[in-house]
């Protein structure tokens, strides 16, 4: 019997190893991409109430949270994998609310995980499955690796993620308008640059972590994560404070927007090099930093 239970765990291994031609990973993948869609369907309030992350009704809020943190655990499980395990759990954390932390704090608010600490268990669990299950973790990462499942995560990865710009960018300015110690501004009747700061890091924080990184993910300015980060903020405050937009439809087009751009990465780069060349063009300033000249002693 034990060599017959052996047998049996073996063929279940196989048939769950990324080697394995079995039909197993790419259905687990519809059916993933599929059930998600399907209960969201059925149990929400609407896909608007889901894109803007409203509605609190059904689990569209857990699953949309829990698919965001399983996402990033997915896009970092190279990068960690050699790690000791605190470490690779900690850099795990930084990279999913890195901005999290940062941008209350700039405006001396409480960070965002430490009030809703169900984000801090989502991390912890996400990265488990994802690097300790033995055969499990293998088969996970190639069912969300492409395919349905693949679209499935981009999908609440960015819904997550303009929820954490705009809370940014909101939270920035709720604090701004609450200062009494400080005067306000003697120019400007409503706070521009502070939402757009915290903004911008409550999109992207996480890449300036740990501070040995310093400025490096914005050396080029062709990251992508980093041009959303800019981009989203920026058109938020424009068409809410400038054009009178209703919050939450603005937020939708944020995340539109940004799903929109992790879906089609090709033509995304292509309209953003046509915009950023144009802006570049116009202003004047440099596009690519110099190269570096490293003296050289005569002998």
């Amino acid at each position: 019997p034990t060599q017959q239970l052996s047998r049996s765990l073996d063929a279940l291994a196989f048939s769950m190893s990324p080697s394995a031609s079995h039909p197993l990973v790419p259905l687990a993948s519809w059916v993933a991409g599929a059930g998600v869609i399907a209960y969201l369907a059925t149990h929400s309030l609407g896909l608007f109430p889901v894109l803007t992350l409203t509605d609190r009704k059904s689990w569209a809020w857990e699953i949309t949270a829990f698919g965001f943190f399983l996402k990033v655990a997915q896009d970092n499980r190279k990068k960690v994998a050699d790690l000791y395990w605190a470490k690779a759990l900690v850099c795990n954390a930084i990279a999913a609310f890195g901005g999290g932390f940062l941008a209350p704090m700039i405006v001396g608010r409480t960070p965002v995980p430490l009030m809703e600490e169900t984000f801090v268990w989502m991390v912890v669990v996400t990265w488990y499955i994802t690097h300790n299950i033995p055969r499990f973790s293998d088969f996970l990462g190639d069912v969300l690796r492409e395919g349905p499942g693949q679209t499935m995560l981009i999908v609440l990865f960015g819904i997550f993620k303009t929820q954490q710009i705009v809370g940014a960018v909101e939270l920035a300015s709720k604090a701004v308008t609450a200062e009494e110690l400080v005067p306000k501004s003697a120019y400007f009747p409503f706070a521009v640059a502070g939402p757009l700061i915290c903004g911008f890091v409550g999109g992207c924080g996480g890449t300036f972590l740990p501070p040995s990184n310093g400025l490096a993910p914005i050396e080029q300015g062709k990251v992508w994560n980093i041009r959303a980060a800019f981009f989203a903020p920026l058109m938020y405050i424009i068409a809410t404070r400038f054009f009178g937009v209703e919050l939450l439809t603005a937020k939708l087009g944020i995340c539109l927007f940004r799903i929109a751009g992790d879906l089609l990465p090709s033509q995304r780069d292509a309209i953003m090099e046509s915009v950023t060349s144009v802006l570049y063009n116009g202003s004047n300033v440099r596009s690519t930093p110099l190269p570096t000249v490293v003296p050289v002693k005569k002998a």
